[in-house]
């Protein structure tokens, strides 16, 4: 269900026809002025088989499900980044982000499906307060040192023990397929493989809240898999010698391991 509807955004540039209305092109272009507008808006241009599918799921999955998807559909095309007019309404009432806004959008039409109070007032309350806090706490790292290195302390530690709960879902032994580097333009390409060692590795740079925050050491785990199948065969010399591998073994990072269904 949540694949579905990060296709919605293809979906958007085809013509619908709903409640035997045809949406022609210049409907679908359309750019709302106001959160009203921008809630009928999508009633109109989702078609009925998605919004029955929308019916049937909880709020927090549609929204996880559509941040990426309509969400950025929505951010794109309604000139939230850009200063739309959209964009210059929600700014009137405090709200400033493209993401809040478009969460907000999301949010709204999911409430007026379900016949739900959107609760327009608490949802800009929650988006105001989050970045007034936030604020607040970029402000106190970079002025309080004794809170600063507390904090650095506790990022520390929650990576870490994120990092050993990733790691307990692979044990040594498993099958997994990961995507690995074979040159230095990024480009990837799948392998299948199984995993016969862990160790930590450490990355520095990134600093905690802001610029001016405490430097954070993000630890994180490597596993050297001893490759069992090359998806594009073609370019296993390119994988081999990119990533220097001996005994048809190689390391990659445990964020790149997917379990094989």
């Amino acid at each position: 269900m949540k694949h579905h509807l990060t296709l919605i955004v293809f979906l958007l540039f085809s013509f619908y026809s709903l409640n035997g209305q045809n949406i022609s092109r210049k409907e679908l272009r359309y750019k709302p002025i106001n959160l009203d507008e921008a809630v009928l808006q999508l009633t109109k241009i989702l078609p009925d088989t998605t919004q029955q599918q929308v019916l049937s799921m909880t709020e927090e999955e549609f929204l996880a499900g559509t941040h990426l998807g309509l969400g950025m559909w929505i951010r794109n095309n309604w000139r939230l980044w850009r200063g739309g007019k959209l964009a210059n309404d929600f700014k009137t009432k405090g709200i400033f982000h493209p993401d809040d806004m478009s969460g907000i959008i999301l949010t709204s039409y999911y409430r007026h499906l379900h016949n739900q109070d959107l609760k327009i007032e608490e949802q800009i309350d929650y988006y105001r307060e989050y970045w007034k806090k936030s604020h607040e706490y970029r402000k106190r790292l970079e002025t309080d040192t004794e809170f600063a290195r507390q904090e650095k302390i506790r990022e520390e530690n929650y990576i870490r023990e994120r990092n050993e709960e990733l790691k307990s879902e692979f044990p040594i032994g498993s099958h997994v397929k990961t995507w690995v580097k074979h040159s230095d333009f990024a480009k990837l390409t799948q392998i299948i493989g199984e995993i016969v060692e862990w160790r930590v590795a450490v990355a520095k740079g990134g600093r905690l809240g802001s610029p001016k925050g405490p430097e954070i050491e993000h630890e994180y785990f490597e596993a050297k898999v001893k490759v069992l199948e090359f998806t594009d065969e073609k370019k296993r010399k390119r994988i081999e010698r990119y990533n220097r591998m001996t005994n048809n073994e190689l390391w990659v990072n445990i964020n790149s391991i997917q379990k094989i269904e």
